[in-house]
């Protein structure tokens, strides 16, 4: 009896393709969940934290005490967790879209352009 590996192997590399994908997809889920909590904490631990998160929203600088405070948080939980860290652009990219997130929420955005209507006056008669 033969094997016919063509007819085997398209279906074992979609099986393994699809445990890769999954396995992907959790590490971004933890890496996302991760800074979230970090940032959660830099807030929190950072005095007037929420005003430097909305600073870190609006200009990002990495001397920001809530985006070091967060990203060395990140770092901290993914090594508690077992998740091997990536390079810290990796986790910097992650703390970024969490404080823009956490931002949305935490912080009233200005509506520095709000719509103004004005009204037709009418024409004075002489």
């Amino acid at each position: 009896m033969s094997i016919k590996w063509s007819a085997i192997l398209p279906g074992i590399f979609a099986v393994l393709g699809n445990i890769g994908s999954a396995a992907a997809g959790n590490k971004i889920s933890a890496y996302n969940t991760a800074a979230q909590t970090a940032v959660k904490a830099a807030v929190t631990k950072v005095d007037g934290g929420i005003d430097k998160l909305q600073a870190a929203f609006t200009k990002w600088e990495d001397s920001n005490e809530v985006a070091q405070e967060a990203i060395s948080g990140t770092v901290t939980l993914l090594r508690g967790l077992g998740v091997t860290v990536p390079d810290l652009d990796v986790v910097t990219t992650h703390v970024k879209a969490a404080v823009a997130d956490l931002s949305g929420i935490l912080v009233p955005q200005d509506t520095t352009a709000q719509a103004t209507t004005t009204a037709a006056t009418p024409a004075a008669t002489a």
